[in-house]
């Protein structure tokens, strides 16, 4: 049987360039771990943008592991004229936590229409799709889903 999962998303640095830091924790300590590859699908709403072309440049110098899933993508449009995007990230293992993986991926505001209030938009990051893979016969070989 599979252990609580923890999912924590944060949101680093201000601005229009940000980055999404994903933690996932496992609820008990399982040995099994080790031999496990994560992988995170994590879809990103129409206010953010994620630039392929940093990617490749992140992946390059070995700092994330991250590709574009989404086609016909436009880093240009404004909020209003794009649609949500996916990104597959490998989730590494934390250095300071044996039950703790993390994947860091830099997001960058759109520019939304102007409106007359106090000029503040909110942005909805949802929870990832959480895939994991496990070489050993024991511990938790499935599709794992983290939802609100």
């Amino acid at each position: 049987t599979c252990s609580e999962i923890i999912l924590r998303q944060e949101v680093l640095k201000g601005g229009f360039h940000r980055d999404l830091l994903i933690k996932v924790k496992f609820g008990e300590s399982i040995e099994a771990l080790q031999t496990c590859r994560f992988l995170i699908k994590q879809y990103i709403p129409t206010g953010l943008f994620v630039d392929p072309y940093e990617l490749a440049s992140l992946r390059e110098r070995n700092i994330t592991e991250a590709v574009m899933v989404s086609e016909d993508f436009n880093i240009e449009a404004p909020n209003y004229l794009s649609k949500e995007s996916e990104v597959l990230i490998y989730a590494r293992q934390d250095s300071q936590c044996i039950d703790c993986f993390q994947a860091f991926l830099p997001v960058h505001y759109r520019y939304h229409r102007p409106h007359s209030k106090d000029g503040e938009t909110f942005i909805v990051v949802n929870n990832p799709d959480l895939l994991m893979y496990c070489d050993q016969g024991e511990g938790c070989k499935s599709f794992l889903r983290v939802k609100k």
